[in-house]
């Protein structure tokens, strides 16, 4: 499939594209690492600007599952839930239909979303009937070929919105490979196959799911992620983690690795180790923590010090155009006088309150995956160990973070 007929959209929203997204000064899980070889957590936040004075437009392919198993109550909320879609776009953003059942059909390529675009749309979207075998690899498939035939591609974000209740007849959703598209899922009716879903979405960067229950509110699910999708101020985030030292033959630095429990994507360079972190797309407002976990060696020094341990940088692409920032360095105190058990400055408590919280949420995503496998007990056992977990952090006042 080759297509190259998206309509020319108007200019988005123009404007400075300097300072639009920020990084912080770390915070520690200690006040002060000790001179002997010591662990200390780092946390970086990434911070995308509130304004919305340049603005991405956004490319959106929806993909409508259109097999047997969706008729009734499931094809009419897909349709209330696109017809809410439909509205929330502007003349900036661009809309392609494209619905499945044994095979895929494309019923428009991307249009702006004009109000004259938001009539036919909807007389597309009505029009949809349901029957046949179920296919989400061809949607899946066809969704990417609109993207990856764009004649118009600067300062436009591309992403697909997946309707469907997943109990796929042919094909396998799950190896579509969705390169740097976000693929972001919707699972209509309580009989929907979560897990595939929820698969499919993980695969794609920022990807989630979202389940569509029967007889809910069908705009919900959609109306929080669209007002994300409709502010994006930055694509391609990165942060690039680079060791470093005041002094290459004293190093403070042993090993430095990524905390876990994020939904970002890594590669480490092997002989450097350079860690790359790509985010994907910000949305206004936005702000996005890095966890670093940071083993020091013993101090060839006996007094105090701020040791410098790595630099960060971090860049974006707005409107097209790359825009690397000014890098800041990694440096932790160390000091003989270290205590034990740190830490008592409120910096320090946050940044163990977000480790807790980060356990806390990877817990409950893997109690969720054992409730669907129908592994009840043990999920409620996971979920009751994470509580217990989050309870026994105390914070300086004496009072517990949950």
């Amino acid at each position: 499939m080759a297509f190259n007929d998206d309509e020319k959209p108007p200019a988005s929203n123009v404007g400075s594209t300097k300072g639009l997204v920020t990084i912080s000064t770390p915070t520690y899980s200690k006040d002060a690492a000790a001179l002997t070889a010591d662990a200390v957590t780092a946390v970086v936040e990434l911070n995308a600007t509130s304004s919305t004075a340049v603005r991405e437009g956004l490319d959106l392919v929806a993909v409508l599952d259109v097999s047997g198993s969706m008729q009734g109550d499931k094809l009419q909320s897909m349709k209330r839930a696109m017809q809410f879609v439909i509205m929330k776009l502007t003349p900036v953003d661009r809309l392609s239909v494209i619905s499945f059942a044994s095979s895929a059909n494309r019923h428009c390529p991307l249009r702006s979303v004009t109000q004259q675009a938001q009539t036919d749309l909807k007389s597309i979207v009505d029009g949809l009937v349901a029957n046949g075998g179920t296919n989400i690899k061809a949607g899946l498939d066809t969704a990417l070929a609109v993207i990856a035939g764009r004649a118009t591609t600067k300062a436009r974000t591309p992403n697909i919105f997946l309707m469907s209740d997943g109990q796929q007849s042919d094909g396998d959703a799950r190896q579509v490979d969705p390169g740097n598209v976000a693929v972001y899922t919707f699972g209509f009716g309580k009989d929907a196959d979560h897990a595939l879903l929820s698969d499919v979405a993980k695969k794609s960067p920022g990807g989630t799911f979202n389940s569509v229950p029967d007889g809910g509110n069908v705009s919900a699910p959609f109306s929080q992620l669209l007002g994300g999708l409709l502010t994006i101020v930055a694509q391609d985030v990165q942060l690039t983690l680079t060791p470093k030292a005041e002094d290459p033959s004293a190093p403070d630095l042993d090993t430095m690795t990524v905390a876990p429990g994020t939904d970002y994507t890594q590669t480490t360079d092997g002989n450097t180790g350079v860690i790359t972190i790509k985010f994907g797309t910000l949305f206004s407002g936005e702000t996005r923590k890095v966890a670093i976990n940071l083993k020091l060696l013993e101090s060839t020094l006996t007094t105090a010090y701020d040791g410098l341990v790595a630099e960060a940088q971090h860049s974006y692409t707005v409107q097209g155009s790359p825009q690397g920032q000014t890098p800041q360095d990694i440096v932790i105190p160390r000091s003989p006088d270290a205590p034990a058990d740190p830490p008592t400055s409120g910096k320090a408590q946050a940044v163990l309150a977000e480790m807790a919280r980060r356990q806390h949420a990877g817990a409950i995503g893997e109690a969720r995956q054992m409730a669907d496998g129908k592994n009840l007990e043990e999920a409620r056992y996971k979920l009751a160990d994470a509580q217990n977990a989050l309870e026994d952090i105390v914070l300086n006042d004496g009072e517990k973070l949950a």
